[in-house]
């Protein structure tokens, strides 16, 4: 029974002793970074990308382009624009927050 007991007592003590270790070498901090802290940023921004602010801003950032788009008289200027805003929206769900018909044709054609 003392056996038992000793035994227990090593195994717990080694796993404190070795918690312990991981702990003060930093290598939980790694872990939980490569882990738990990915995907606590990658909800971040999914909550930041669905804000009233960020939304507004790229509709913003659309209408001027379009707008400047349409000024443009030769063809190279419009590819310049489309491809500058292409770049821009690519991670931006037009069909959720942008209402004209047009505008929104028109985005889909410079994305896609």
């Amino acid at each position: 029974m003392k056996d038992i007991f000793k035994t227990l007592g090593f195994i717990v003590l080694g796993t404190i002793v070795i918690m312990s270790l991981t702990y003060g070498f930093g290598w939980f901090g790694v872990g939980y970074k490569k882990t738990v802290g990915k995907e606590l940023k990658n909800a971040d921004r999914e909550v930041y990308e669905e804000t009233n602010s960020f939304t507004k801003g790229k509709r913003q950032e659309i209408i001027k382009a379009y707008k400047e788009w349409n000024k443009c008289e030769d063809e190279q200027c419009k590819k310049g624009i489309e491809n500058i805003l292409s770049l821009s929206i690519s991670d931006f769900n037009e069909d959720k927050f942008i209402t004209d018909r047009k505008l929104l044709s028109w985005v889909k054609k410079v994305k896609y």
